[in-house]
């Protein structure tokens, strides 16, 4: 800016003087100068006195004081003008925002109202502009440093982008690897430490695992990216870096940015860390079955490292990977053990009911003469038999039907575990199904005075089942719910269908002395005897409840007991009945 200061006589002589006047008085000056000549140009052919052509050089002279006054008078204002023109063409002028806003001089004018106020809006409009670029520059700086600030956000998005693109690869590739997918442990674990080093940009990268006792880590592959090495076979023990131990058992994830300055690895720095020059390391748990059975490790030489976000989620998918290699592994193990396990199950089920069925036939040829040969002799064939050798002939007669009973249970065991049973399937009604049933047993309960009854609703429409199986399976409940209820007690069949008539329930209940729930899961495995002081003195070959489940399963149903001691027992089978929406 520039600063001028009007001329001070000529200030001072009209200073407070309107514009308007101070103008004016020059014109007032001509107007009288030119009265005066009008006067002596009037009287220029007559006489006049002295003192006139004193009046008239009086006013020659007031004219030329006039017009000189004038002149230096309209000069000054013209000055003033100009200067406001020189400032304002200096603002405009500036060569940068800096020299205007720290520039200090303003425009001052003195001995016109008019023009003082015109430099004071001036100066004030300056002041205002000064004020404006002094916030705009203000704003450009602080527009600068977002500026720089987006930049370097862009740059890190970028280079995260690059990073997780990197990781994504890498993760990908692992999750196609056919060792992975496999449980190839050794193979599996050299593509995921390699992988992850290249992808992490890390110089090691291993997996180690914990002994059955968890005293130490063993290390069961390690990858040295510069000198593209596998090694395996360290071992940490627990006894020996107890910080460490306790570090990863408390620690999700063991993040370490320098290993010179903390604690948890302290204990490792003289042996491990510095003749390595392991500065930085993160740890990611390996977790299988719900517990933590190793860890992944991933070093950092030379210089600290600030391990990102994305890098953290990385390493987690890593460890994820040896899980995976892991569980897989297992898996194909325990299917393996379980397929061997199942042939040679097989192979022992073949040759037990291969036995079965042959020991059954070779037994029951002999028992078949013993008990033709003790019907002759009850008949007198050899001549009259005392009553003491017809009790005996007797007991000889019912204990050998017993056993043919128990040798033809076994014999259709072997038939439906082998297969060989063939279901002849007819329409059944279910009312006489139950009651032809009963009468089975009507002898056995009549001895201990045990009453039996069925509760089958009325007009149920016939069964598609094989009459001979059915009746079967339920003879062997009621003669199990008869051998196990105490005398005066009771036993019943209850029918049921469920509301949409696709299947219906038939329950064989009685009011024995029951089942403790311990027992209940073995009831249906064969050759298996619930034991206690009662059912020692029954005669059975735990194969009356086996059987039951196999015809139940063997016509697409299912076998349930419900039992508690001392309030008896309830078997309900469930059984095809209606198809949907017959």
């Amino acid at each position: 800016m520039i600063q001028k200061i009007g001329q001070s006589w000529l200030s001072s002589l009209i200073k407070g003087v309107p514009l308007s006047r101070v103008v004016f008085v020059p014109f007032l000056l001509q107007i009288s100068l030119t009265v005066g000549l009008t006067i002596y140009l009037s009287l220029h052919n007559g006489q006049i006195d002295r003192n006139t052509q004193t009046i008239i050089w009086f006013c020659l002279a007031a004219f030329g004081l006039a017009a000189l006054v004038g002149i230096l008078t309209i000069r000054w204002i013209a000055q003033l003008i100009i200067d406001l023109s020189t400032a304002v063409k200096a603002l405009a002028k500036g060569t940068t925002l800096a020299d205007f806003i720290n520039a200090e001089d303003a425009v001052i004018v003195q001995g016109i109202d008019e023009l003082e106020v015109l430099a004071g809006s001036f100066n004030q409009i300056v002041q205002q502009l000064r004020e404006s670029f002094a916030k705009l520059a203000t704003a450009k700086e602080d527009l600068e440093q977002r500026t720089q600030e987006l930049q370097q956000e862009i740059q890190q998005r970028i280079q995260n982008e690059r990073r997780l693109g990197q990781h994504s690869r890498a993760l990908a590739e692992l999750a196609n690897h056919r060792a992975v997918s496999d449980g190839d442990l050794e193979t599996a674990f050299k593509v995921i430490t390699e992988t992850a080093a290249n992808a992490l940009e890390v110089e090691r990268v291993s997996v180690w695992i914990y002994n059955g006792d968890r005293t130490k880590l063993q290390c069961v592959n390690l990858y040295e990216r510069s000198k593209q090495r596998f090694t395996a076979g360290m071992e940490l023990k627990r006894k020996d870096y107890p910080i460490y131990f306790k570090a990863l058992a408390t620690t999700s994830t063991l993040i370490v940015t320098d290993t010179r300055n903390d604690l948890r690895v302290k204990e490792l720095l003289a042996k491990l860390l510095e003749p390595q020059n392991i500065i930085s390391l993160i740890n990611a748990p390996i977790w299988v079955g719900g517990e933590v059975v190793g860890m992944v490790c991933h070093e950092q030489v030379g210089t600290p490292r600030q391990w990102e976000l994305i890098e953290q989620n990385f390493v987690g998918s890593i460890a994820d990977f040896v899980a995976l290699t892991l569980e897989v592994c297992d898996r194909i193990r325990a299917e393996s053990a379980l397929r061997e396990a199942k042939e040679v199950a097989e192979v022992a089920n073949r040759a037990k009911n291969t036995f079965l069925a042959n020991m059954s036939h070779e037994l029951q040829t002999p028992l078949n003469s013993i008990l033709a040969i003790a019907a002759a002799l009850q008949n007198d064939v050899s001549g009259p038999l005392t009553e003491e050798q017809r009790q005996s002939l007797n007991n000889l007669e019912l204990n050998g039907k017993h056993l043919q009973e128990l040798i033809n249970n076994i014999l259709d065991f072997a038939k439906i575990e082998s297969g060989k049973i063939e279901l002849q399937l007819a329409p059944t009604s279910i009312q006489e199904l139950c009651n032809s049933s009963l009468s089975f047993v009507k002898q056995q309960a009549f001895k201990k005075n045990i009453r039996l009854s069925s509760q089958v609703p009325e007009g149920l429409e016939p069964i598609q089942v094989d009459e001979y199986r059915i009746r079967q399976m339920l003879v062997n409940l009621l003669n199990n719910a008869i051998k196990f209820t105490l005398d005066d007690g009771e036993v019943w069949i209850e029918v049921q269908p469920n509301p949409t008539n696709e299947y219906i329930f038939i329950s064989v209940v009685d009011t024995g002395i029951g089942i403790s729930s311990d027992d209940l899961s073995k009831l249906f495995q064969p050759f298996v005897y619930v034991d206690n002081s009662y059912t020692r003195r029954q005669a059975g070959t735990g194969l009356g409840l086996a059987m039951v489940q196999r015809i139940v399963q063997l016509h697409g149903g299912s076998v349930h007991a419900e039992s508690a001691l001392g309030r008896g027992s309830r078997f309900t089978v469930k059984l095809p009945w209606k198809k949907k929406g017959e």
